[in-house]
């Protein structure tokens, strides 16, 4: 809740689980113009720890929430979170909306069953509804993930840097900022008849050198050790075609490295005992 605080007098917030309240008094009492579906379980760990629960989380309260809009809400739009984790291994090459979808984690797959809900409900049922896959984000207040990992360990340990892995596996990093610009902006032009978009910079950072940018911005000079091994679910190889976004118009404001050095700013922010 502490991450509401800057808008806590200008909201109205609500404490609903999807998966088993129901929110269709909610939809026709408020008559949202848009909602945007982020309510998920989001780590691929998690997935693999607890298949069923990722599946409950994602699929099922998708698909709830779906159910509610088409009987008390119809003409509210939505536009549905979804993932880079649907394309799987991934070719290092852009991927485009159209490529093949191959999950390699339970969470993939739910978010990927949740996407084809939402298609599903759009062109069978009507509703205005799209999905957006992100691939990596990161940002204030965003505490998991490898560039809040990253930190953390340098934060911890100016030594030495840990990184799982060879440091050859890619991310296409983007600042939640951009993320937010772009979603406001499929809102409002995108056609919204169950196509996917993905979001990304479009470009691909080595987790290398993403730890060597980390370093430099938090003035650490940690001597990298690598597991050579990656942790099971995680693809090696992500970054995105952004043609389909920057086809509405959409470009970033703010720049993988400005985005870095605004991460790194938040976190020395915070007290050091609450980065846990």
């Amino acid at each position: 809740m502490s991450n509401l605080d800057g808008v806590a007098s200008s909201i109205r917030f609500e404490r609903l689980d999807l998966a088993t309240d129901d929110i269709a008094p909610l939809l026709v009492e408020a008559r949202f113009d848009t909602i945007f579906h982020a309510a998920a379980s989001a780590y691929v760990p998690t997935s693999i720890e607890d298949p069923a629960g990722d599946l409950r989380d994602n699929v099922l309260a998708t698909h709830r929430l779906l159910v509610a809009i088409r009987s008390s809400a119809s003409a509210t739009e939505l536009v549905h979170f979804s993932t880079a984790a649907v394309y799987g291994e991934g070719r290092g090459a852009p991927m485009s909306e159209d490529e093949p979808t191959r999950p390699v984690s339970p969470y993939g797959i739910s978010k990927l069953a949740a996407e084809l809900y939402v298609t599903m409900y759009a062109r069978l049922f009507g509703l205005r509804a799209c999905s957006v896959r992100l691939f990596s984000l990161f940002g204030p207040r965003l505490r998991k993930q490898v560039v809040w990992d990253f930190m953390n360990r340098i934060a911890a340990d100016s030594g030495e840097l840990v990184v799982h892995g060879d440091g050859g596996e890619t991310r296409d990093l983007s600042h939640v900022n951009n993320a937010v610009a772009a979603a406001l902006l499929i809102a409002d032009c995108g056609a919204k008849n169950g196509e996917v978009y993905n979001f990304g910079a479009g470009a691909s950072t080595s987790i290398n050198d993403l730890a060597h940018t980390l370093c430099s911005a938090m003035d650490a000079a940690p001597a990298l050790r690598y597991t050579l091994s990656g942790r099971a679910g995680d693809a090696r190889r992500w970054s995105a075609d952004v043609e389909r976004l920057r086809a509405l118009g959409y470009t970033p404001s703010i720049t993988y490295e400005e985005g870095i050095f605004d991460t790194v700013a938040w976190f020395r922010s915070i007290p050091a005992d609450s980065r846990k």
